[in-house]
């Protein structure tokens, strides 16, 4: 406002001493206009780092999605925001594409999903299926780390290769190396259990072919 005050001051004080204000606002607009086309993408990019920096869909250091692909912010300018990605290459967005991605921001997750899918042969027993489903529930209920409410247990698909049990639960820990520990661990009780029951894993089409062939 006050920019815009001086201006009309100094324009009136111009006409006022004789000048003619007209042909200086046709100069200054088509100087502006000028300006204002050359500078359209520079000026696109500062209002996308001011929407960025207001909004905060993600901040320095965050672990998010873009575009595409996956890195962590390390730097979010007025002009560009620059993402280390997982190949420990830099990329340099512009702030006015960066600020119309779908951006899925990582670091903002309280949980992280355990979702595998059991693909059980189709020689094993009904009484089979239904104990390895109890062992597995058990052992995500009795865990201190995983969320098992609901219905963490669903017998999905029955395929012409398969049956198909999907587990549905979250582990409690936003730190995805954490994550991958608790993960395997109950991976790898889930076999034990398997095993012990005698339940067996069903192999793709492909696989069984050439395991034949070999054995002919």
């Amino acid at each position: 406002m006050k920019i815009c005050i001086f201006c009309v001051a100094v324009l009136l004080t111009l006409s006022y001493w004789g000048y003619n204000t007209n042909t200086i606002l046709a100069g200054v607009g088509v100087g502006g206009l000028a300006v204002a086309l050359a500078a359209q993408k520079t000026i696109e990019n500062l209002f996308g780092g001011i929407s960025v920096i207001t909004d905060r869909p993600v901040l320095v250091g965050d672990f998010c999605q873009f575009g595409g692909q996956v890195g962590t912010v390390e730097d979010i300018g007025l002009r560009s925001t620059r993402i280390r990605t997982l190949d420990r290459t830099v990329v340099t967005v512009p702030n006015s594409q960066f600020s119309t991605m779908t951006l899925e921001n990582f670091s903002k997750r309280d949980r992280i999903w355990f979702h595998p899918t059991l693909h059980l042969r189709r020689d094993s027993q009904p009484e089979q299926i239904t104990q390895l489903m109890s062992a597995i529930a058990k052992l995500l209920e009795d865990h201190s780390s995983v969320d098992a409410s609901g219905v963490p247990l669903r017998f999905t698909k029955i395929t012409s290769e398969s049956f198909d049990i999907e587990i549905f639960a979250y582990v409690l820990t936003a730190d995805y190396n954490e994550f991958l520990k608790i993960q395997s661990d109950l991976l790898i009780k889930i076999l034990e259990a398997a095993s012990k029951l005698n339940v067996r894993f069903a192999v793709p089409f492909q696989e069984s072919i050439a395991r034949a062939n070999n054995t002919a």
